[in-house]
């Protein structure tokens, strides 16, 4: 039976700014529970492993999956490259992280995240698109959804692809652009595609749209499912006149990818 893992989470910025007294004493402890008995793996819980190497080889994918985005002004398309099929223990290490406050696994998946980054297209991208400088832009969390975790859980991975764009001299930086308005529902395996487009309809929104104009922007999200979220996204950051080059994510659902590129060791 897996156990619960051992909390080290920190208030990231634009996070909210109280995390509730449940969640603190709950974090105080995993942590005591973690020191009497070592973790297992989130994946498959082996012991005495963040993530054990066959669940980490299960994010050596590249991923490749286009979508449309209604009413662009720059490109009518979006492509999106994951790391992996969101299924089995991948997901059930994603979910750890994200809804069970698994942050030991920020690390790992900022790895896995900035090897996709370097295998992906979207250098390529920058370059055709003559970008000298990159905004790395998370993708929203709504605000209940952050109180409840207590953290703005993408922003580790937007920043390793701030990290991976550098290493290719690209002068990549992340910014909050985007905030969410919608209720916090419950979480993406708990929910239809139709229930999740309808809960995201219209409350993505830029928090400054003047000061994106012109500028060339990936964005990052942890779980491609409908592609709702990352088409907001898009959409919103084009409205306001930047340059939406491309989107990488953890995982995305099996079988809605166009490309699988070739997997490689991370």
């Amino acid at each position: 039976m897996p156990r619960a893992r051992a909390s080290r989470a920190t208030l990231h910025c634009d996070a909210p700014q109280s995390i509730p007294v449940h969640t603190a004493l709950s974090s105080v402890a995993r942590a005591a529970f973690n020191v009497l008995l070592p973790r297992g793996c989130a994946g498959c819980d082996a012991p005495d492993d963040i993530l054990c190497a066959d669940c980490l080889g299960l994010f050596a994918q590249c991923r490749l999956r286009d979508l449309e985005v209604e009413s662009a002004t720059a490109g009518a398309g979006l492509p999106v490259w994951s790391a992996a099929i969101y299924q089995g223990v991948a997901r059930h290490a994603i979910l750890e992280w994200k809804d069970h406050d698994d942050v030991e696994l920020d690390a790992v998946f900022s790895q896995i995240m900035e090897a996709l980054t370097l295998r992906c297209g979207i250098v390529q991208r920058c370059a055709a698109a003559g970008c000298k400088s990159v905004l790395v832009v998370p993708a929203p969390s709504s605000r209940a959804s952050m109180r409840r975790r207590g953290r703005w859980h993408t922003l580790p991975l937007a920043q390793a692809v701030v990290h991976a764009l550098q290493s290719q001299s690209i002068a990549a930086m992340m910014t909050q652009a985007l905030e969410s308005r919608a209720s916090g529902g419950r979480s993406v395996q708990q929910i239809s595609s139709a229930q999740r487009a309808q809960r995201i309809g219209g409350n993505i929104h830029v928090t400054a749209p003047s000061a994106y104009r012109g500028a060339a922007v990936v964005l990052v999200d942890d779980i491609v499912t409908t592609g709702s979220t990352l088409r907001q996204c898009a959409q919103a950051l084009r409205q306001s006149g930047a340059q939406v080059l491309g989107a990488l994510a953890l995982a995305d659902v099996a079988g809605q990818h166009s490309n699988m590129l070739q997997s490689a060791e991370i």
